[in-house]
């Protein structure tokens, strides 16, 4: 009687198996935590330059000449409150001032997120 040979995998090669695949899938979700933080920061710098041409385009409508000064105030935009910071600065200009805005998230006080400069000349 002849005894017949099995085949199959051993529990090493099993082994090293699963600690490829654990290796890999550890790669992928890093990678996949990475990109969606990358887009969160992205979708809020978007959104902090949006409030930022929206406020300086506020003092432009307005037409109302200011001194130099600074201006700081909070909006809604997009279901999130955004902290600005509005410099108003003489030029060489009389007739011109500089806005530097600076936009904050409510977290995180410390870093813009976005800045933009803009000037408003009297009418």
């Amino acid at each position: 009687m002849k005894i017949g040979t099995q085949t199959g995998f051993t529990l090493i090669e099993i082994m090293v198996a699963l600690a490829i695949i654990t290796i890999t899938l550890g790669a992928i979700i890093e990678n996949t935590t990475a990109s969606n933080s990358n887009v969160q920061y992205l979708r809020d710098k978007t959104i902090a330059g949006w409030v930022a041409m929206n406020q300086i385009s506020l003092v432009r409508a307005k037409r109302q000449w200011s001194a130099a000064s600074t201006k700081k105030g909070s909006v809604e935009m997009a279901g999130r409150e955004w902290s600005w910071v509005l410099k108003i600065q003489n030029t060489d200009d009389a007739n011109v001032r500089r806005l530097d805005i600076a936009v904050y998230s409510d977290e995180d006080d410390r870093q813009s997120l976005a800045t933009m400069t803009g000037f408003l000349g009297r009418l």
